[in-house]
């Protein structure tokens, strides 16, 4: 399944959102395919990806360390497609 997200940062800059995101940058490897990330805006991203197991994605997103940094971030995903 091809997603495009757009990500919305409130709190943060779009590079310390990168940094982050970078940092379970294998993770998510091991549950989507093809990641395409573009700068939008200093606080505003689109990630493009094709997901290869929703159960694991799902649940690594749900992780307490990543949703605290998200919140930490003012971060917002919104799926487009």
């Amino acid at each position: 399944m091809k997603v495009l997200a757009k990500i919305t940062i409130s709190k943060g800059t779009f590079e310390e959102w990168a940094v982050f995101f970078e940092s379970y940058s294998s993770e998510r490897q091991q549950f989507i395919d093809n990641e395409k990330i573009e700068k939008v805006s200093s606080n505003e991203a689109r990630v493009e990806f094709e997901i290869k197991n929703l159960e694991g994605l799902t649940n690594l997103s749900s992780r307490t360390d990543i949703l605290t940094k998200e919140e930490e971030l003012g971060v917002k995903t919104d799926i487009i497609q």
